[in-house]
């Protein structure tokens, strides 16, 4: 068995289909006996959880869905997941720009990719930004050499190194890292179909 936790391949199925999903925050709240609370945000990244469910024939879904989760080992590995309304830097679903987000500067010449929640708001650390679709700036100029992008963790490599004082933005479309929440429930319909029951999704916030 592979010791990586992490198989770099996408659910092949789509999320659509008889799907809901919630973006959750990691918030303790204490209550004293007087009833005020005491909020404290354990971390301010958006967590998005997936509640799935299929109805397809038997060799259909063991390819599409059986055969991921014995590869995951079940809740072991994760895996990209595309989230069928917001898998672009570019507000949800947009072609993505060099000027769509300012990048974070982790140290000289690289960079992470994220997106931004409103001017103000949450962010989401892109992970697994989808290869080849990555555009960066500088100052506002697109970059066309010097640019190495790490597909398996969303850094960016440039060369030469940028400024300190300079503005380094970028754009992608992204995956989710995500991983099985649960075992998975089938039930035989018919010699040939059958359906899963509620398949758990949970996004990983540090893959």
């Amino acid at each position: 068995m592979s010791n990586n936790p992490f198989l770099e391949e996408v659910l092949p199925v789509s999320v659509r289909i008889g799907a809901s999903y919630s973006d959750e925050y990691a918030v303790e709240i204490t209550r004293t006996t007087s009833g005020q609370e005491h909020r404290k945000l354990i971390h301010p990244f958006p967590v998005r959880r997936f509640s799935v469910n299929y109805t397809k024939s038997k060799t259909e879904l063991y390819e599409q869905i059986m055969a991921l989760y014995h590869r995951a080992y079940g809740r072991y590995k994760g895996f990209r997941v595309k989230a069928i309304d917001d898998y672009s830097t570019n507000g949800s679903t947009g072609t993505p720009t060099q000027l769509d987000q300012v990048l974070t500067r982790i140290s000289s010449g690289v960079y992470q990719l994220r997106k931004v929640y409103g001017s103000t708001g949450a962010a989401r650390t892109i992970f697994k930004p989808v290869a080849g679709t990555t555009l960066i700036a500088v100052n506002s100029v697109l970059k066309t050499t010097g640019i190495t992008v790490d597909s398996t963790n969303g850094q960016v490599i440039l060369s030469p190194e940028p400024l300190i004082s300079d503005v380094v933005t970028g754009g992608c479309l992204f995956d989710n890292p995500c991983r099985f929440d649960g075992d998975i429930d089938i039930t035989p319909l018919s010699p040939t179909y059958a359906e899963t029951g509620e398949i758990m999704i949970i996004e990983l916030i540090n893959p």
